[in-house]
């Protein structure tokens, strides 16, 4: 069976280096692997939405001191480049899945 990647999926696979599962017989459904993956990797994709319309301004900072929001804004960086990570994983996992089925 081929299976697409929905077309709000990007297609493109990169170096990241993952183990991802085998689909066979003795394993879990392919079916079963791709809802699991892509229910995750959906879920990402909301959640950086959704992190990126948090409102995010120095005026909420200055007055702790003055470096609060260099920090604030180091640390916002980290946790979008987290949620970035997660979705390549994700991301990854279903190409991987998709390219056992293409056949």
């Amino acid at each position: 069976m081929l299976v697409t990647l929905s077309p709000n999926k990007p297609t493109t696979e990169t170096t990241m280096n993952i183990t991802a599962p085998t689909v066979h017989l003795n394993g879990t459904s392919h079916k079963d692997l791709w809802a699991g993956y892509e229910a995750a990797y959906d879920a990402i994709r909301v959640a950086q939405e959704a992190f990126e319309k948090i409102e995010f301004n120095s005026r909420d900072y200055y007055v702790q001191n003055p470096l609060a929001w260099e920090k604030a804004r180091e640390d916002r960086f980290e946790q979008r480049k987290a949620l970035m990570d997660a979705e390549e994983y994700l991301l990854q996992h279903l190409l991987a899945i998709r390219r056992q089925t293409e056949i």
